[in-house]
C-alpha cells in the first residue's frame, strides 16, 4: 500500500489541514449517505462459505447474496486490458494458484482461470452488474494502493455510469476517491481506514490515514473502519459531525452485536451466519 502521501511538502500541508481539522472539530460530509448503508449488514465479498463451494467474489456467492436479500461489497482491480474484474488480492495465486497480477494479465487469459478449484471464474464488474441488475445495493471497493489514480476509477465510473440500481464506492486511498468524485459525484463514496498494523507505510502514512486526515480530498459520504480498531477519538467526532460509520469485518456473532452498538451498518463475514 506504499505510494499514497509523498512526505516533504504534502506531509506540512496534511498537518496544517490536520490541525484546522481537530480545531473545527472535522468536516461535515457533503451529501447524505444513502439510507441502505445505516442499519444494513453488508455480505463482505458475496454470501460465500469457507469451503470451495461458493468462493469469495464469484457468481455463486453474489447470487447467493441476492437470493437472500443482503447488500453485497466486492473488490475490483483492472487487467492488462482494462477490463474491470472483481477480486480481493493483487495477485491471483490464493484464488487461482496463477502467480501473476491481476494487472499483467489480459482478460482472454484471466478467462482459462478457476476459482479454487471450481467451475467458478473471476468474474467481470459488468457480468456481476447484469447478475445483480439492482436485487441489492452494491458496495464497490476499489483497489488501488498507489498515487496513480485515474484509469481504474474511470473505467469502474464507465461501467457504473448507466446501472439503475443503488451503488455505492469505497477505497482505502483518498486520491482515488477523489478521482471518483471528479469523474462521478453522484456516486457516494466512503472513506476505509482502520489500524494499517502490518501494511507496507511510512509512520506519517499510517497517522494521516487512521485519524482520517485526508478526508479533506476525498469528501466521503460515509466511514467504513476496522472494526477491531473502533471506537477512536477520530470516528467518534466524525459521526457527531453526522457521518455514517460502517464497521468491517464482523467474523463472529459477538462481533456483529459490537458493530451494532459502534456502527451505523456492518460489513459482515457469511461465516458469521453458520
Amino acid at each position: 500500500m506504499r505510494g499514497y502521501l509523498p512526505i516533504g511538502a504534502f506531509l506540512i500541508l496534511a498537518a496544517v489541514l490536520g490541525g484546522w481539522w481537530l480545531a473545527t472539530g472535522g468536516l461535515p460530509p457533503p451529501d447524505a449517505p444513502p439510507s441502505w448503508l445505516e442499519s444494513a449488514r453488508i455480505a463482505h465479498r458475496g454470501l460465500h462459505t469457507d469451503d470451495a463451494r461458493r468462493p469469495e467474489n464469484s457468481l455463486a456467492a453474489f447470487g447467493a447474496a441476492v437470493q437472500q436479500g443482503y447488500p453485497i461489497e466486492l473488490d475490483v482491480h483492472l487487467t492488462a486490458d482494462g477490463v474491470v474484474v472483481v477480486l480481493h488480492d493483487n495477485t491471483l495465486e490464493r484464488m487461482t494458484g496463477d502467480p501473476r497480477r491481476v494487472a499483467e494479465i489480459e482478460l482472454g487469459e484471466l478467462r482459462e482461470l478457476r476459482l479454487l478449484g471450481t467451475d467458478e471464474r473471476v468474474p467481470t464488474l459488468r457480468e456481476v452488474l447484469d447478475l445483480v441488475d439492482g436485487a441489492v445495493p452494491l458496495l464497490v471497493e476499489v483497489k488501488n494502493p498507489s498515487d496513480t489514480v485515474g484509469p481504474l476509477e474511470n473505467a469502474v465510473v464507465d461501467e457504473l455510469k448507466d446501472y439503475r440500481g443503488e451503488v455505492a464506492i469505497q477505497s482505502f486511498n483518498p486520491f482515488s476517491l477523489a478521482a471518483v468524485r471528479d469523474a462521478a459525484p453522484e456516486i457516494p463514496r466512503g472513506q476505509l481506514s482502520g489500524s494499517f498494523e502490518g501494511e507496507d507505510l511510512a509512520l506519517h502514512e499510517v497517522f494521516v490515514l487512521r485519524n482520517l486526515l485526508m478526508n479533506w480530498k476525498s469528501r466521503p459520504v460515509f466511514i467504513a473502519y476496522e472494526l477491531d480498531a473502533l471506537p477512536t477519538w477520530g470516528t467518534t467526532l466524525q459521526r457527531t459531525r453526522g457521518w455514517l460509520l460502517l464497521g468491517w469485518t464482523a467474523t463472529s456473532p459477538e462481533e456483529l452485536a459490537r458493530a451494532d452498538e459502534l456502527c451505523d451498518g456492518v460489513i459482515f463475514d457469511p461465516g458469521t451466519l453458520e
